[in-house]
């Protein structure tokens, strides 16, 4: 098995045609049927069933496929890696992160990367926390910041600082005065919460005493904003989710006491970190040294207890 010939396979996947990625390769479709047969031999399963509209992945070519398109990616980094040794960074460098996330920072840092590394490409993925963490154990993405609560044996994660979950909601909603709420304050609210969200709030439900009512679980950071705008109920967040939207007086809200996300960068276990993400890994580290300087009451770095 070889490095070509998983090029090709990707190649006829994503084609869904043998001819058409036979054109796309610049070969003729004897030439790549036969390197096909000879990886399938190789292998000892049938990786493509043919049909009359083209081809597709069996479920062995699936997993192929998900094997394949990372070790030519990590190729592709290998080569980078030297040729950049002794000159300018160059390659690309994946990151995933929640939507928070992308609200507070990760513009500045690619405005950042821009500026010091004009050869580095970012391939950027917005996502929750779980949906960050199957890509990273995929190899689709280089680093993942993510809620602590997210790791796997796998992952290694490295704390990079705490911010207060709040509860928010529209000022002809809102039922309190108080700058800070307790837990039971959530008591048969409506709530509308992401999925995991809801797993770390549960945690913190069953040593109190309230009752929660979550009326929906949203993974949609847009949808649950949406959502709260037409009177749906009340959303629990990070304060960096709808900052601009309380500067703005659309809504109001207030931190919940003993309620915080620890946000982490984390990488794959067994691929050690290339030039490109320990230089994206340098700019992230920046921003967080500017955000919990530039707003302590709110963000705050991670203590170990």
């Amino acid at each position: 098995m070889d490095l070509i010939s998983l090029r090709y396979f990707v190649e006829i996947v994503r084609q869904r045609s043998l001819s058409k990625a036979a054109v796309s390769l610049g070969l003729v479709q004897p030439a790549l049927s036969r390197r096909i047969k000879l990886l399938e031999e190789q292998l000892g399963a049938e990786l493509l069933m043919r049909h009359r509209r083209g081809v597709e992945p069996t479920e062995t070519g699936f997993l192929v496929l998900e094997r394949a398109e990372l070790i030519l990616r990590m190729s592709e980094q290998l080569e980078d890696e030297v040729r950049s040794q002794a000159a300018e960074l160059i390659g690309q460098v994946g990151l995933g992160f929640p939507p928070s996330i992308g609200i507070l920072f990760v513009g500045r840092i690619l405005s950042d990367c821009i500026a010091r590394y004009p050869h580095l490409k970012l391939l950027l993925q917005e996502d929750f926390s779980p949906a960050v963490r199957d890509a990273l154990l995929s190899g689709r993405i280089d680093i993942g910041i993510m809620s602590s609560e997210a790791q796997h044996p796998d992952l290694v994660g490295e704390p990079l600082f705490t911010e207060s979950m709040w509860l928010i909601g529209r000022p002809e909603d809102w039922p309190f005065r108080r700058r800070r709420l307790g837990l039971d304050k959530l008591d048969r609210l409506p709530i509308v919460i992401g999925s995991f969200t809801r797993l770390l709030l549960e945690r913190l439900h069953a040593r109190s005493n309230f009752q929660l009512r979550v009326v929906a679980e949203v993974d949609s950071f847009t949808t649950a904003i949406g959502a709260l705008r037409a009177g749906a109920g009340f959303l629990i967040v990070p304060f960096s989710s709808v900052d601009r939207e309380l500067q703005k007086e659309e809504f109001v809200g207030a931190p919940l006491d003993g309620f915080e996300i620890t946000r982490s960068l984390f990488r794959h276990r067994d691929r050690p970190p290339t030039r490109a993400s320990t230089a994206l890994t340098g700019l992230i580290h920046d921003e967080v040294s500017r955000l919990v300087s530039s707003q302590p009451d709110v963000f705050r770095r991670f203590r170990a207890s």
